[in-house]
């Protein structure tokens, strides 16, 4: 599919068969033709429903954005699971240790605060 969503995605609850038909629709009656604005969007709207995620979860997430086809979204979901409050601590370990500099910058910061 042309919007790049893995299997994980519905997997994980992010994009349910309908959501997927909302963001489908919007697509083909869009001018904006960047896949990773539409699953940026999911994600987040994703986020915003869940104030609690449990730690498996954060994690799966994690790697998600770590093997999301726009490195650059990709990061920006990796950066999003490090802000959240309910961040696992080894999640935040595992990241400062990042070759990504903001990610490691992001997590060293919470672990000091």
């Amino acid at each position: 599919m042309e919007l790049e969503f893995t299997e994980e995605w519905i997997e994980l609850g992010i994009v349910t068969p309908e959501r997927l038909a909302q963001i489908e629709d919007e697509w083909r009656t869009s001018d904006d033709r960047n896949p990773e604005h539409y699953r940026w969007r999911a994600f987040l709207d994703f986020n915003q429903s869940h104030l609690f995620l449990d730690d498996a979860m954060l994690r799966r997430l994690y790697r998600l954005g770590a093997s999301d086809a726009d490195h650059v979204m990709g990061g920006s979901m990796m950066a999003h699971v490090l802000l959240r409050r309910d961040c696992p601590e080894d999640l935040l370990l595992e990241a400062a240790q990042s070759e990504e500099k903001f990610l490691c910058k992001i997590a060293k910061e919470r672990l000091a605060s």
